[in-house]
C-alpha cells in the first residue's frame, strides 16, 4: 500500500475519524508512526478467464518488500477522492490510463490492523491490456489462476501483504465471481 519506493515520509494525507470524515492533514510519516486513520485504494484486476493479476512489491519498499499485493493499490493523497487516487495509482503502478468509470466498486473496508489503519476503497476491473511497471514501485506483475493464488495464499500467507489478504477476502465475499 505504500505509494513510492522512496517512502516519502513528507507526503501529506488526510487524517480521518472512525466514520471516514476528514479531521486534519498530516505527513505520511507522522500518520504511520502514530497509527492514525487515513485512506487507501485497492483494485483487483481480473483477465476474465479465471486469473488475477498479482503485483510483487519492489525490494525498496519499507514494508513487505517483495511480497505479493493487490494488483494496484496506494494511499489517497490529501484532498484527493478515492476515485482520483485509483486512476492515479493505476497509472503510476501499472503504467495504464483507465477511466474510473471502467472500474466496478466493491465497497469500503473500515480502518483496521490488517489495512494499516486505512479505510480502503476496493474496486475491480476485467482488463487484458499491457502493463508498464516502474521498477522502483513494482518488482513484477503476473497473472495467476485464481485457484492457484488462493491455494498459495492459504498455504503461505507470509508471501502476501496483510492488506491484500484482507482486500481479497472482502472482494470475494462481496462479488459473485
Amino acid at each position: 500500500m505504500e505509494k513510492s519506493s522512496g517512502q516519502n515520509s513528507s507526503e501529506v494525507f488526510d487524517v480521518v475519524d472512525e466514520s471516514d470524515n476528514v479531521v486534519s492533514q498530516n505527513t505520511r510519516g507522522f500518520i504511520h508512526e502514530n497509527g492514525l486513520m487515513h485512506r487507501a485504494v485497492h483494485a483487483v484486476f481480473l483477465d476474465g478467464k479465471g486469473s488475477i493479476l498479482l503485483q510483487k512489491r519492489s525490494k525498496k519498499k519499507d514494508s513487505y518488500p517483495l511480497a505479493y499485493t493487490t494488483s494496484c493499490s496506494g494511499h489517497v493523497d490529501a484532498g484527493e477522492s478515492y476515485e482520483a487516487a485509483l486512476v492515479r495509482e493505476t497509472r503510476e503502478e501499472l503504467g495504464v490510463e483507465i477511466e474510473f468509470s471502467k472500474f466496478q466498486k466493491v465497497g469500503k473496508i473500515p480502518a483496521c490492523k490488517e489495512t494499516g489503519n486505512e479505510f480502503t476503497g476496493v474496486y475491480f476491473i476485467v482488463f487484458n491490456g499491457e502493463f508498464k511497471t516502474p521498477p522502483d514501485e513494482v518488482d513484477s506483475v503476473e497473472w495467476a489462476k485464481i485457484s492457484d493464488f488462493e491455494k498459495l495464499a492459504k498455504e503461505n500467507p507470509e508471501k502476501f501483504t496483510p492488506s491484500f489478504l484482507k482486500v481479497y477476502e472482502f472482494f470475494k465475499a462481496k462479488s459473485n465471481l
